[in-house]
């Protein structure tokens, strides 16, 4: 039995359903009361994944977990994407497994209103019993096995994008200015949507830098992206806002894209603890309620390219430093991921404390997280960029989100 099994079936059923609580997913692990109790008549489902990724989906007769079962759609590589069902609940049973530490397992999901979907029961692969899963899951892990290995003989190319996000506010009367305004929705500098009341907004302006191997390029062409973006938008009176959540309501990401190299559970983790953790610190308080609707823990997507998004960060344009920091730390993280192996994020008190932004307890991780970080072989050709934020971080600074980051970015103001 591996180690996370061994923790998953060592959590009481009320801490397995506070983990996810926490984490923003809806748990029907607890009994239910007679007022809620009404599951027999919701749409069930089976959803079977390995290592991140969902390879069988069935709908389960009404009122019965180990009912008969109905394929739903085939799931061979790529099609079930466009199934938006289909990517929600694959996407939904990946984040309970992983909140839960588990990496492979049998989810079953109830249809919990519009697009949400509940946990009813998990069940580690390494205990399902039944021939034809215990089958299928064998094959899943002779695939992954197979590719990890021509990764360890044949190396990894490690290429990096990002597309951070901002928002335009009028000072004068405090109010966000739609992006939209200025930018259209493709291109190197483009407009994000918001989904609201019925309703699709493009309120949020975003950065999309050509990707590349080297941290130094990608920071080149976010340089270039910056630009850009001054000369698109020509409205000098408008200040332009980074962070997690400068106005309410409109959370922010600072999404990092990494291809060339596969996807592990072990390097979602090794993201999770030694870059999420720690820019918890610089937060301003206003990030807080960016979560956990976003910004949990072991927020990714596959992207067609046959890379992936990390989505848990919040928009790190913030300034320079934070930006360099990151951009060069997460470089090195991804590329060294298997000599990290600290997880505190798997202890209560820390993946509470990340949640609801206690600095004091987490601070207290830093010291060996950033130990691991400077203990490898390739941090010192990084450190120039890396100590900066290390040591902003170990002064316990944070960001105003309040601020005009233009004038850090050298965009003019007039």
């Amino acid at each position: 039995m591996n180690q996370g099994v061994r923790r998953y079936e060592s959590m009481p059923l009320a801490v397995r359903h506070a983990w996810l609580i926490r984490s923003g997913i809806e748990s029907h692990l607890l009994p239910l009361t007679s007022v809620h109790d009404q599951t027999t008549f919701r749409s069930r489902y089976v959803v079977q994944v390995y290592h991140l990724r969902g390879f069988h989906i069935s709908m389960v007769e009404s009122g019965r977990s180990k009912g008969i079962r109905r394929t739903l759609f085939p799931m061979s590589e790529g099609t079930h994407e466009l199934n938006p069902l289909l990517r929600r609940l694959e996407k939904t049973a990946i984040r309970c497994l992983y909140t839960l530490g588990l990496s492979d397992g049998e989810v079953i999901l109830s249809a919990s209103g519009e697009r949400w979907y509940a946990l009813e029961q998990i069940t580690p692969a390494s205990k399902l019993t039944d021939p034809q899963w215990v089958r299928l899951y064998k094959q899943q892990a002779r695939g992954v096995r197979l590719a990890l290995q021509a990764e360890e003989v044949q190396g990894f190319q490690l290429m990096m994008g990002m597309d951070p996000e901002f928002l335009l506010v009028d000072q004068t009367e405090g109010k966000m200015i739609p992006a939209s305004q200025f930018l259209d929705r493709e291109g190197e500098v483009g407009c994000d949507a918001v989904h609201m009341e019925g309703m699709t907004t493009y309120p949020v302006a975003e950065l999309r830098p050509n990707p590349s191997m080297q941290p130094r390029g990608l920071l080149v062409e976010l340089m270039h992206a910056m630009a850009t973006a001054s000369y698109l938008i020509h409205d000098r009176s408008l200040i332009w806002q980074a962070g997690g959540m400068p106005i309410p309501g409109l959370p922010l990401g600072g999404h990092l894209h990494f291809s060339g190299i596969l996807l592990t559970p072990s390097l979602l983790h090794v993201l999770d603890n030694y870059l999420a953790l720690p820019i918890v610190l610089l937060e301003d308080t206003s990030c807080l309620t960016r979560r956990p609707k976003y910004g949990f823990l072991g927020d990714f997507r596959r992207q067609p390219h046959g890379g992936f998004e990390y989505r848990t960060l919040p928009s790190f344009l913030i300034s320079p430093l934070v930006a360099k920091g990151i951009v060069y730390m997460a470089y090195l993280l991804v590329g060294n991921y298997k000599q990290l192996v600290r997880r505190p994020l798997n202890r209560e008190s820390i993946h509470k404390a990340y949640y609801e932004g206690n600095r004091q307890i987490l601070q207290d991780c830093l010291h060996p997280l950033f130990q691991d970080m400077i203990s490898l072989t390739d941090y010192p050709q990084y450190a120039k960029y890396i100590d900066p934020l290390i040591d902003h971080m170990l002064r316990g600074n944070t960001w105003d989100e309040s601020r005009d980051i233009r004038p850090l970015w050298n965009v003019p103001v007039l």
